[in-house]
């Protein structure tokens, strides 16, 4: 199963390169191809020292921005594209569950997630929570294969919007029919990680619905994620004061 991943990358350099860091590791471990769309080349050079796919955009409206990368999937060979923020940190066992669990289906994700508050001045700054999504799949992890991928011409969210983009995927997926093969599942209960570490530059807070979660998440990290990009995740947060 031959896996992409697709990510938007704007400011917040310090956690953007720990994130760039591990796209590397992922490529070097499990071949995923990843790709980078940012704006006003500001990763251009740290991309392309890391083997990652880096194309340029104008950061607005955003939806465009993510349409420009997607369309960089038309001519690589993958099954299946992963879409991921620079501020989502999934395990190595969340990647290999979803590799496995995707065969065969057109739009995965989970419906759950944990999230910590990084970002002074909104609601759960230096709070780590857990938060279930009511509706079908959050957006971190959402994956779609690329036949449905063609079907949208690999320009799946409408133009124009800077707001509301995983409903708008969503929508245009729904229009493609019966056809579609769909499978959610749950983080949490398939013992897997991921977590959106909510800094500055994020479109969205910490939802109402996400509940505090009473769990050390330094130690979380250090379960998770590879010790050495536990390690600077845990600097960083500590040094903007959030740990």
């Amino acid at each position: 199963m031959k896996l992409g991943i697709l990510t938007a990358i704007w400011g917040r350099p310090q956690l953007t390169k720990i994130y760039l860091n591990r796209m590397k590791y992922l490529q070097e471990k499990y071949g995923i191809v990843c790709v980078c769309v940012g704006s006003e080349n500001q990763f251009t050079q740290e991309c392309l020292d890391r083997g990652i796919i880096y194309t340029d955009y104008n950061n607005k409206p955003v939806s465009n921005k993510w349409n420009h990368g997607m369309l960089s999937f038309r001519d690589i060979d993958i099954d299946h594209v992963m879409i991921m923020g620079s501020d989502d940190f999934a395990s190595d066992s969340f990647y290999e569950y979803v590799m496995d669990m995707i065969k065969g289906k057109d739009f995965t994700g989970c419906h759950d997630l944990y999230i910590y508050g990084a970002r002074k001045g909104r609601r759960g700054f230096g709070q780590l929570f857990y938060f279930t999504y009511t509706g079908y799949v959050i957006g971190p992890g959402r994956c779609y294969s690329k036949r449905i991928l063609k079907m949208m011409d690999f320009t799946p969210w409408d133009d124009g919007r800077n707001a509301g983009l995983d409903g708008s995927i969503a929508r245009n997926v729904k229009r493609l029919g019966g056809t579609v093969v769909r499978k959610s599942f749950g983080m949490k209960e398939e013992g897997l990680f991921l977590v959106d570490i909510k800094t500055t530059n994020n479109i969205s807070s910490v939802p109402g619905a996400a509940k505090p979660y009473e769990k050390d998440f330094k130690q979380l990290l250090i379960d998770n994620i590879p010790s050495n990009e536990a390690q600077d995740i845990i600097s960083h947060l500590t040094e903007i004061g959030a740990l």
